[in-house]
């Protein structure tokens, strides 16, 4: 990319990058950019100029149970309105592939787990390790947490119910961001 047409990005620039609002800011103070700033900006515009590479392929329907990051449990959670963190997820379909992360139909895993399905964190107690939920993320869940063993079998159909409620989930997911199940995953794709 030509001085130039870097400079003219810069000045005409209406996004909140940081980094581009100071190299604008310099360069209407002082008129230029050093070669660095001149390097920097042209490989930070470069980046909008290359088309997304999207692998084409038909939804392939599988079936992995994944664990994810607190960042990506975090989102999915924000984009549909859930008063909990899903880090345990069951993925049914795989929509699109790119380089970096897959866009995904999945739902909150009902499967036995040996992390909470709602902080990710180890579970200790029998109860907690009967129904894969913590007794703090069973109050997020808004569900009794078990006091005796008779009661597990009724949590397990009160945690069946509010994920068949929430339902399908449709999220992109970092391959980076996949804690386990990510080689299981990329396996039923192959």
């Amino acid at each position: 990319m030509e001085n130039s047409v870097i400079l003219t990005k810069v000045r005409e620039y209406k996004g909140n990058n940081g980094f581009i609002l100071s190299l604008k800011g310099g360069l209407t103070k002082y008129g230029s950019l050093t070669p660095k700033q001149l390097s920097a900006a042209g490989n930070f515009f470069s980046k909008f100029d290359q088309p997304k590479t999207e692998t084409p392929m038909e939804v392939k329907n599988v079936n992995v149970d994944i664990k994810v990051t607190k960042f990506i449990a975090k989102k999915i959670a924000e984009d549909n309105e859930l008063e909990f963190n899903p880090y345990l997820m069951t993925i049914s379909k795989v929509l699109k592939e790119t380089p970096k992360a897959y866009q995904v139909v999945g739902k909150m895993t009902t499967s036995d787990v040996s992390s909470c399905r709602c902080c990710g964190k180890d579970l200790t107690d029998w109860r907690s390790q009967a129904t894969g939920v913590g007794p703090v993320c069973s109050k997020s869940l808004g569900i009794p947490y078990v006091k005796k063993e008779e009661d597990v079998e009724v949590f397990k159909k009160l945690l069946k119910i509010k994920i068949d409620k929430i339902g399908d989930l449709t999220f992109w997911l970092a391959k980076s961001q996949i804690v386990e199940g990510g080689s299981k995953l990329k396996e039923q794709l192959s």
